[in-house]
């Protein structure tokens, strides 16, 4: 992991799902907005089908299999199932297994990022589904990100790119009228657009209704960690997901000190060579 700048920035992006907007054949897949391709027909639970992503950011995106068309977000979804797929410059293929969803059909494929800056659902005519449909809508929960922080940066670790443990300070404020509980609460760890190590998030048990709650959560860096990388937070609550991003940076530029100062010690410590007297000889002069 990677020490976290005081002054990093925090986004704070609410998504809901949208419906997938139709492909753009002309467009790059720099300048395309995100779609999301499933095969056409009927397909069944357990099925393997290959998925086809356009116009999206570089890096991970989440595909979840959705019932409710996904309305209540992730509670929808059966996101211990999730498949992480890669995207590079824009496009991704990938084969994915299709796992029943907690509640009944209309089932909905659903991408995202964790970010929450692509969000897209695409119609899955899914058969062999067996859950009850989902309960009838209450009033969605609303999240706020009320404060970001870093605590316990050493200095000298940070400079010698020393091993170290980071404390991230998180509050949630519940600004809805429903208990919010035991939210899904993910952590990624990478370099700009590649986030991809987990780190272990704390559970977030319940937020009530109208309550701040304060997390803080150790971050361990180790030596490998160099140069800029981002921590990326996303608390998964329905139609409105809370998600962070935290730019972090790490130069030990102390080693390079060091070791300047080692290589230079010696010729500055060098004593200077003794000049050697010369002899001279008087001639005599004779008479």
């Amino acid at each position: 992991m990677n020490p976290v700048l005081p002054a990093a920035a925090a986004i704070l992006a609410l998504a809901a799902p949208v419906p997938a907007p139709p492909s753009n054949a002309a467009g790059t897949a720099a300048t395309a907005r995100p779609t999301i391709t499933v095969p056409s027909g009927p397909v069944a639970v357990g099925q393997r089908v290959t998925v086809t992503l356009r116009g999206w950011p570089a890096g991970p995106a989440h595909l979840t299999v959705c019932g409710n068309d996904a309305r209540r977000g992730a509670l929808d979804c059966a996101n211990e199932h999730a498949t992480t797929v890669q995207v590079a410059a824009g496009t991704a293929v990938a084969p994915i297994v299709l796992d029943a969803p907690p509640v009944a059909c209309p089932c909905v494929l659903r991408a995202g990022q964790l970010t929450g800056v692509a969000q897209v659902t695409a119609a899955l005519p899914l058969s062999g589904v067996t859950a009850a449909p989902a309960p009838a809508p209450a009033t969605a929960p609303r999240l706020h990100l009320d404060e970001l922080g870093v605590a316990g940066r050493s200095p000298l670790r940070t400079w010698f790119g020393l091993p170290e443990t980071l404390t991230v300070r998180v509050a949630l404020r519940n600004a809805g009228p429903a208990d919010v509980v035991e939210p899904p609460f993910t952590l990624l760890f990478g370099r700009p657009g590649r986030a991809q190590t987990i780190v272990a998030a704390p559970p977030l048990g319940t937020i009530g209704a109208g309550q701040t709650r304060t997390y803080e959560i150790p971050v361990p860096v180790d030596v490998a960690v160099l140069g800029k990388h981002e921590l990326h937070g996303r608390v998964d609550v329905p139609e409105q997901p809370v998600a962070f991003v935290v730019e972090t940076s790490r130069h030990p530029w102390g080693l390079l000190g060091a070791a300047a100062v080692l290589v230079a010690a010696p010729l500055v410590l060098r004593p200077s060579p003794s000049r050697r007297r010369g002899r001279h000889r008087t001639a005599a002069g004779t008479g």
